[in-house]
């Protein structure tokens, strides 16, 4: 626990406790007390990670024996109908255990024998509150479930060498599939398509839906009597082009959807306001304002802020097996093989080569989708198609104690991670992971604790605003062949260089695909080293090693802050940077000022920041931002931009002035005015600020007149 009332005591002077009890405001400003910080009221709450919040797994409930449902092993018959129909009868009451139906207080253990259990068919797991166990996950004497999948893709014809995904099945076929069947009445063709966010949900109000902090959301006028208390929601924070402009993402990037994502639960409902289970993590606009296009390069049209009641499916665990995806009977068998890659001996191993062997069989293990308290433990996998585990849009998930081993494809389209994919509130621990691309958390996935696993893979942050993350207590070693092999992470682009333990979205080249790596994510305690070169020594990976260092990515100690080297200049990409040190003064974009006494965040021990010298307060002022330049683009828009300014310890931010009126703030160098009348003049300066909240002196006068629609003169003085 952090020891507040001993460090205020030992304190020297009025600075430091003003920068303590700024950390206690920003906490308490997100709805959570002190006590559930743990080790310091700045961090983030993740005590509620977890299974139900952070409950106990189950280990309770009625076994079935689905040899009494004619699944045996060993007999070389696919079961994948004979397990679909258990689990069909489960969901339709149909099969019940006590004489009741299957419940959270009444569950269904689906025991598989031991031996080998042959599927061909993606298995949809649609009843909720049912566990899928084996009887080990040992090869030998465990259950063996063996995938020999029937449906393949074909090669997308835009993107060579990736197969073609339905958008609507994204992220693909699964052996095992954890998501609700049921159809939305505009697209009754696909099973599960009632959740399809672009179909379903209410916007929200017309000022707004909510703000950062608040544990309150509102619909539109009317719509609250679509929710009730204990409903999962989705929230969805449109694109806007102030959020892009945050990130320093390009212009031909930008386009309409719902980066910053979040799933609750109602706590209750008056009438069309929504109290939620936890604080919003962003500011909720009524829309995008018609600024963005509906795909990158398009035109562009207005786009919504939704609340949505999403259908989950509860509490689907799976226990205890052994899982492999077979391609002895495909065209693969005789090129391809689980053993590494060597140009020389063995050419055809898919080891440490991160391309696609056989990409028609890119399916998945266990795929998650619009799921919620569910798990996956003690399972082995070895060479899946491509994830073995993968979530998408999923809540209060356990991923612990696996072994998981390799993928057949590894490549271009994004394949054989380990994938948390708006993964909220969910903890990886324990697992052992090998061979595969990526441990990955991406897409506003937040509130995640990954915790004592071993990995060859790397800890990839992969963009689109996955933040609040707590990553701690990891052993990661790379080997040297750990890397792109040429291939993008979209699907394309090339990479730079090898792969490091840490991998971070950044830039305009992360804004490709996905847009920048969000807030506070947090490395505490892992033991990090990289194979530097073929066959050589694992090096020690700096800077982000010293064991009680707490480094928050994406962070400046009070807001969100793009990685910059030096302070003001904002990287392209993270490749290439790996090594750099953000945490210093010179550079901006990684906040190291807290040491832990403790091993874990998570338990107890002392914080202490080690940035504020009671005896040397910031005062000093930043640099004046220079060279500001106004342009106006169209008849009711003008964008600036300027040089950078420096600081002491570092900047946060510019203050935008129009006619001597603040209209905006930023973190970057750029700022875009919209809504502006033609033929006025309209002329701007820019202040530099720090987090002690100095600012710089005004820049040069920047002035732009629209003299006709389209047509602008500028001035600069």
């Amino acid at each position: 626990m952090f020891h507040l009332n001993s460090a205020i005591k030992d304190l020297k002077t009025k600075h430091f406790c003003t920068a303590i009890l700024s950390s206690l405001i920003i906490f308490s400003s997100l709805g959570l007390s002190s006590v559930e910080a743990a080790v310091d009221p700045s961090l983030p709450n993740w005590t509620t990670a977890g299974y139900k919040g952070g409950q106990a797994l189950p280990t309770g409930g009625t076994i079935i024996d689905l040899t009494t449902k004619g699944i045996l092993a060993n007999d070389g018959v696919d079961d994948s109908n004979a397990l679909q129909q258990v689990i069909n009868d489960i969901r339709s009451g149909t099969l019940k255990v006590n004489g009741q139906a299957v419940s959270d207080s009444n569950r269904a253990i689906l025991k598989l024998p031991a031996g080998q259990i042959d599927l061909n068919k993606q298995v949809r797991v649609d009843a909720s509150y049912v566990t899928i166990r084996g009887a080990g996950n040992n090869t030998a004497t465990g259950t063996r479930i063996v995938f020999k999948p029937s449906a393949t893709y074909s090669e997308d014809p835009a993107n060579p060498g990736a197969p073609l995904i339905d958008g609507k099945l994204w992220p693909g076929y699964a052996a095992f599939r954890v998501e609700d069947r049921t159809k939305h009445a505009n697209d009754s063709t696909y099973e599960g398509s009632i959740n399809f966010h672009w179909l379903s949900g209410e916007r929200v109000a017309s000022s707004g839906g909510g703000t950062k902090g608040s544990t309150q959301i509102k619909v539109a006028s009317g719509k609250g009597s679509s929710f009730q208390a204990g409903s999962t929601v989705y929230v969805g924070a449109a694109n806007t082009v102030a959020f892009y402009d945050q990130m320093q993402g390009p212009e031909q990037y930008r386009y309409n959807g719902h980066m910053r994502t979040q799933m609750f639960t109602v706590a209750s409902v008056s009438g069309d306001t929504l109290t939620l289970d936890k604080p919003l993590e962003f500011d909720v606009p009524f829309s995008n304002g018609g600024l963005l296009p509906a795909d990158p390069g398009g035109s562009n049209a207005t786009y919504y802020s939704k609340v949505m009641k999403v259908t989950t499916v509860k509490g689907v665990g799976f226990e205890d097996f052994y899982f492999t995806q077979d391609i002895s009977y495909t065209p693969y068998a005789s090129t391809i093989n689980a053993n590494d890659y060597d140009a020389a001996s063995n050419p055809g191993g898919v080891g440490l080569k991160y391309k696609n062997g056989a990409l028609e069989y890119a399916l998945h293990g266990i795929l998650f989708k619009w799921a919620q308290d569910g798990w996956v433990k003690g399972i082995q996998t070895y060479m899946t198609g491509s994830h073995p585990i993968v979530t998408e849009f999923a809540k209060n998930m356990e991923i612990r104690n696996n072994i998981i081993f390799g993928s057949w494809n590894k490549g271009k389209g994004g394949h054989g991670y380990v994938r948390g994919s708006k993964l909220y509130d969910s903890k990886i621990i324990g697992n052992k992971i090998d061979r595969v691309r990526h441990l990955t958390l991406q897409w506003s996935a937040t509130g995640n604790v990954v915790q004592n696993n071993a990995l060859t893979t790397d800890m990839n942050l992969h963009g689109g605003w996955e933040r609040r993350n707590l990553i701690e207590q990891n052993t990661i070693n790379i080997p040297f062949e750990h890397s792109s092999w040429g291939e993008g992470e979209g699907g394309q682009d090339v990479l730079e260089g090898t792969w490091y333990p840490i991998w971070y979205g950044a830039g305009p080249h992360a804004t490709k695909w996905s847009g920048s790596t969000g807030e506070q994510n947090v490395f505490f305690n892992n033991t990090m080293a990289k194979q530097e070169t073929k066959g050589g020594p694992y090096v020690s990976y700096a800077p982000y090693n010293q064991l009680n260092k707490i480094y928050q990515l994406g962070w400046d100690g009070m807001a969100w802050a793009h990685l910059q080297k030096p302070t003001g200049t904002f990287i392209s990409t993270w490749g290439g940077n790996e090594k750099v040190d953000f945490t210093s003064s010179f550079n901006k974009g990684v906040y190291a000022c807290l040491s832990f006494t403790g091993a874990s965040l998570l338990g107890s021990g002392t914080a202490t920041n080690t940035c504020t010298s009671p005896e040397t307060p910031d005062t000093q002022a930043p640099t004046v931002p220079t060279d500001l330049t106004a342009a106006a683009v169209s008849s009711s828009q003008i964008n600036l931009s300027w040089t950078a300014a420096s600081d002491n310890v570092g900047v946060t931010g510019y203050d935008v002035y129009r006619n001597s009126s603040l209209i905006g703030s930023v973190t970057g160098t750029s700022y875009s005015n919209t809504g502006l009348l033609a033929s006025t003049a309209y002329s701007y300066t820019v202040r530099a600020k720090d987090a002690a909240g100095n600012t710089s002196a005004p820049s040069n006068i920047a002035s732009a007149k629209h003299k006709l629609a389209g047509a602008a003169v500028l001035t600069l003085f």
